[in-house]
């Protein structure tokens, strides 16, 4: 994939502006601006999620730290325990996922998976990596832009990532060691907190994320009930993830595996943004850049491929889930939306 689609990947085109300002010559520093809001108040922190937990732990597979948010349900489980629902990016969408389970699957815990937000990790993680180009230090954001960019993806090339993210050298490929992260430390602890039902467990994920759960979904069909890719970056690496799939069709066909399985996509991820005019140059390589990623094309069509498969009772894929005039950026809040409904029908 071309590497200027990688940027909108990352929900972002501010990238754009970055690669041009590292390539410009060196101008004379401009006034700071005035502080934030919330730096004028002193970064509150007062208001919380209640019934929730937050756990931090170094993984024994990776070597990485996590931080996992948990949202315990304020009412008794069901006979069989309480469903989860596993958010990636939990950094992003937990506190969303929270509050529209809680309002429409009450019974569900929740479990965000992201990153420890202190400046150790974020120094430790961004070792290896540039500063930003304003010259301020780098963001927790940052941080996490890079640290994803590990655990979500397939074996790649990592120059894709140079017009996204601040680092120089990032290493693509973990999504294997992640998965295995999730299933032998993170659901244990879960496990531990609450009595769950673990034949009835749902994994979410967003572009990156979204790419992750569909390697998920073809390599250990079992290991969730239910598997949401929201935007997935299938373009990554040449589409290798969809090298897995012809094996995943098999063992569907004879009614070895029963998954759920909901792909959503915005009505717009083929449309991309305007630039702004100084960087007008890259527009046409931008609009050619979206036009091969086919965000849509790709996703509606994998589901329209797994929705033909002939699985045995219990497999089911929902119709691909477009939201009209939904970009890549925003589009993650319609398909939580849709991902609560679909997870806990009623």
């Amino acid at each position: 994939m071309p590497k200027l689609f990688s940027a909108i990947s990352a929900f972002t085109v501010a990238a754009f502006v970055y690669a041009d300002v590292t390539a410009a010559p060196v101008l004379a520093a401009p006034a700071l601006p005035p502080p934030s809001a919330a730096a004028a108040q002193g970064h509150p922190a007062e208001v919380s999620i209640p019934n929730t937990r937050r756990l931090t732990f170094v993984s024994k597979v990776n070597g990485h730290a996590y931080s996992i948010d948990i949202a315990l349900p304020d009412i008794p489980p069901p006979p069989a325990g309480y469903p989860v629902i596993y958010v990636l990016d939990g950094d992003r969408y937990f506190a969303s996922v929270a509050e529209a389970v809680r309002v429409n699957a009450p019974q569900a815990v929740i479990v965000g998976i992201g990153y420890p937000d202190d400046p150790a990790w974020i120094t430790k993680e961004l070792a290896n990596s540039r500063p930003p180009p304003n010259g301020e230090p780098p963001t927790f954001d940052d941080a996490v832009t890079h640290a994803r960019a590990y655990d979500l993806t397939l074996p790649g090339d990592p120059t894709l990532y140079h017009t996204f993210s601040p680092a120089q050298a990032i290493k693509p490929g973990g999504v294997d060691d992640f998965l295995e992260t999730i299933e032998t430390e993170i659901k244990p602890r879960i496990y531990a907190l609450a009595l769950v039902n673990r034949s009835d467990q749902t994994l979410f994920g967003h572009s990156f994320g979204g790419l992750a759960v569909v390697d998920a979904l073809f390599t250990e069909p079992e290991a969730f009930r239910t598997f949401v890719a929201a935007s997935p970056a299938l373009w990554w690496g040449n589409e290798i993830v969809l090298q897995k799939e012809a094996a995943f069709d098999a063992v569907v066909n004879a009614g070895k595996v029963t998954p759920r399985v909901l792909i959503t996509v915005g009505g717009r991820e083929e449309t991309p943004p305007k630039l702004p005019p100084a960087l007008a140059a890259m527009q046409a390589e931008l609009d050619a850049d979206a036009k091969a990623g086919r965000m849509i094309g790709n996703a509606c069509d994998l589901a329209t491929r797994l929705k033909a498969l002939h699985g045995a009772k219990g497999y089911e894929v929902a119709d691909c889930a477009v939201f009209p005039d939904q970009d890549h950026g925003i589009s993650p809040w319609p398909a939580i939306g849709r991902a609560v409904s679909f997870a806990f029908p009623r």
